[in-house]
């Protein structure tokens, strides 16, 4: 009988989330995992025309730099979540003179919903005299074609449950562990369960209980995803968008599958 999947927030930050699904299989929790990674688009500097460039670093340096700011993606402007992605072109412009670091913050953008995530990250240093003129060409496109496309970084775990018996020698130095780490600890009448809600490894002294009077419970098809955001999207619609994603691809493969059966 399967499970309705179902899930619980566990943390909530600006830059990340923490949540468990429960109801899945291992299957559906990866390919949640590599449709972050790799479906979910973003803009990022695909082009870049240089009309000057004095600076130490050689012109592919500098691109490649460039390509790796994240640029911040209107969710509400496109959709992100179609198969087929919108085809548009963002200029950012950049006309710099030493002395001094050049930022991310300098780039000048045609559309101002698109633009550097981070306005503090360096690009490159310019001395004196030194004069650094381009336009960068930015365009949406996918993690699985260019690591500079992912939106974030996302990984999962098992939920599982620690078992320890109050046989254990200084039990209570785990139970104090635990709840220092932050993780649900429920103490019975012979035992304490420890939830691994995040990872959880016992001090060397108590490996020679592990199997016998310390163990562990894997709590059937439940995860604890971690999704963290670069700064393209709020990391609330990454974990959304990939999820509609799937969506839109499993109803394309039953729609063929049914042109196949007629």
């Amino acid at each position: 009988m399967q499970m309705e999947p179902k899930f619980e927030i566990l943390e909530k930050r600006e830059d990340s989330i923490k949540f468990i699904v429960s109801g899945i299989d291992v299957a559906f929790a990866n390919a949640l995992r590599r449709t972050i990674l790799a479906e979910v688009p973003t803009f990022a500097v695909d082009e870049v025309e240089f009309f000057e460039n004095d600076s130490a670093l050689f012109d592919e340096i500098i691109a490649h730099r460039l390509a790796m700011i994240p640029l911040t993606t209107p969710v509400e402007r496109f959709s992100l979540d179609a198969l087929e992605l919108d085809d548009y072109t963002v200029t950012l412009s950049l006309e710099a003179e030493g002395p001094g670091m050049v930022y991310s913050g300098d780039l000048r953008s045609s559309d101002e919903g698109i633009k550097p995530a981070n306005p503090n990250i360096p690009i490159v240093k310019l001395a004196e005299g030194q004069k650094l003129t381009l336009n960068a060409y930015a365009k949406l496109g996918r993690g699985k074609d260019h690591a500079k496309w992912q939106p974030g970084f996302v990984y999962y775990k098992y939920l599982t449950k620690i078992h320890v018996s109050k046989d254990v020698p200084e039990w209570e130095e785990l139970k104090e562990l635990a709840e220092r780490r932050g993780l649900p600890v429920e103490e019975k009448k012979d035992e304490i369960v420890i939830t691994t809600t995040k990872a959880f490894y016992l001090p060397r002294k108590f490996e020679a209980y592990e199997g016998e009077k310390i163990r562990e419970e894997v709590v059937p098809g439940t995860f604890v995803f971690t999704v963290e955001t670069n700064g393209e999207l709020p990391v609330e619609e990454i974990v959304s968008i990939a999820l509609k994603i799937l969506m839109r691809k499993s109803d394309r493969f039953i729609n063929e599958l049914h042109k196949l059966a007629d």
